[in-house]
């Protein structure tokens, strides 16, 4: 028998009839009391979650000396050490001479190579005894010409921070050999061997002197200090970075043309501390000693901080509240939500709900959990696979179910939909707030920070009892240029 859509209607007018019969019924049992949904609440308990273990960073130390500032110095101590006449006695010969340098030529190579070429003009004289037919004959013979010697310095930094060098030396003498009673004397062996033994020496001396009393050791050495110290980012809230100085890194010294580069690396823990400017102050610790150096190959400058963001769960029921918190209707029947309060329970987000049914006298408090997440997409945080508490589900059956079947799975949507916080903003603030901080950062009188934010990356999220937080990672180089001063 075929089934008319007429009948259809009058079977669904029955059922309804049925269910507004068994509400009166159940209404008058009661004894027409209203009737109370009351489910008990989650625990106000979080567990937090614990931050992934820190990556080390690398904060970069760059140093330049330049050559400009060393040669005029080298060379005038070099002119006061030869401004004396040297006087040589080698078997027959007695020598007396004169050197004067030039203004000489100073440069660097790629491997810390630092050549020092000095042109010198000598002159003087040469004597030579010779005993002819039992006679003493003593004959002397002036000189000059012209001489230059290069000087190849490979300078090292050892792990004590001391510089030393390496030497390699190559003389070239002009005018060589002169002729004194029938013996030819070499100007060529004798200036060799002079330079070899009195100028050669004190020119190396002289160099790695300058360049030690640079004393690169000092200027890491308040950088180290410095990094000790807690860093402020932000006086309010009050935002600072907090630095775990771990070890002393080194490349082998280079340079170019101009300059000597000294590289060296702190290798560090860095942390974001987020609170009062009295609990910051007391995170300055005992500051041990600058280690010895370690060396490497190359040093890249690569810092990683982890920073909060963290959203209150006042904030969240604020931009929620006029969404949720509204009349829902259902074929003629009202449900009126009226407050909406949200708080952490271990690791869930409750989302407590008061609402009344005038219609049928009920009225009580319902709890949802939900599972919050962050959007990388659209940069909030969103909470998601809300389902309503085991007690509440409980409290749901029997006439709360079946007079709400319709309201409570279109109160839990709304609920999802509407609990989206953008957090953007004080993303963004915090990523520009960091670059502030390290982009030009003077450190005393020598030391400047310079340092940039390439990219952030959601970390971990927990919940705690006030709000939300979500932890970035935040990457990016930074480095610490040394004034070095001139040696005096």
């Amino acid at each position: 028998m075929r089934i008319q859509p007429k009948q259809v209607k009058i079977g669904i007018g029955i059922v309804l009839c049925a269910v507004l019969l068994c509400v009166v019924l159940f209404l008058i049992s009661s004894g027409g009391s209203p009737q109370i949904v009351d489910a008990p609440a989650p625990p106000r308990h979080v567990n937090p979650m614990p931050l992934p273990p820190p990556i080390p960073s690398l904060i970069a130390v760059q140093a330049q000396l330049p050559i400009r500032d060393i040669k005029p110095l080298v060379e005038s101590a070099l002119r006061d050490y030869l401004r004396n006449p040297i006087q040589r006695k080698d078997g027959l010969i007695e020598s007396f001479i004169q050197l004067t340098p030039a203004p000489m030529t100073m440069t660097s190579s790629s491997d810390g190579t630092l050549s020092a070429k000095v042109a010198f003009q000598f002159n003087g004289w040469a004597e030579v005894s010779k005993k002819v037919f039992g006679r003493i004959i003593r004959k002397r013979e002036d000189f000059d010409g012209e001489a230059s010697a290069i000087l190849a310095l490979r300078l090292i930094l050892n792990p004590d921070w001391r510089i030393t060098a390496k030497s390699r030396i190559n003389i070239s003498i002009q005018r060589a050999e002169i002729e004194i009673v029938g013996i030819t004397v070499s100007i060529r062996q004798l200036l060799t061997k002079l330079v070899e033994e009195k100028v050669v020496p004190k020119l190396e001396a002289l160099i790695v002197t300058q360049i030690a009393r640079v004393d690169v050791k000092t200027h890491v050495v308040g950088l180290w200090k410095r990094l000790h110290e807690p860093i402020v980012v932000r006086d309010e809230p009050p935002i600072a970075l907090v630095v775990e100085p771990l070890e002393a890194l080194a490349e082998q010294l280079s340079g170019d043309a101009e300059t000597i580069k000294i590289r060296l690396g702190i290798k560090t823990y860095i942390q974001v501390h987020i609170g009062s400017t009295e609990k910051i102050a007391l995170l300055s610790k005992e500051i041990p000693a600058l280690p010895e150096l370690r060396f490497a190959d190359s040093l890249e400058s690569g810092y990683h901080i982890i920073a909060p963001v963290e959203v209150a769960y006042t904030a969240i029921e604020k931009l929620a509240k006029p969404h949720v918190e509204k009349t829902y209707q259902l074929k003629g029947i009202e449900m009126h939500v009226e407050t909406l309060a949200l708080y952490g329970s271990y690791e869930q987000l409750v989302a407590g709900v008061t609402f009344k049914m005038p219609a049928f006298h009920t009225r009580g408090q319902l709890y949802l959990l939900g599972t919050p997440t962050y959007d990388v997409s659209e940069m909030a945080l969103t909470f998601t696979e809300f389902d309503y508490s085991l007690t509440t589900q409980s409290l749901l059956l029997g006439l709360a179910k079946d007079v709400g079947e319709g309201f409570f799975p279109n109160l839990r949507t709304t609920v999802e939909e509407e609990l989206s916080f953008p957090i953007r903003e004080q993303l963004t603030q915090l990523q520009e707030t960091l670059s502030a901080a390290i982009e030009n950062r003077r450190i005393g009188s020598y030391l400047v920070l310079r340092g940039s934010v390439d990219t952030v990356a959601p970390e971990a999220l927990y919940l705690t009892q006030s709000g939300v937080q979500v932890w970035f990672r935040l990457q990016g180089k930074i480095v610490s240029e040394v004034k070095l001063d001139s040696p005096q």
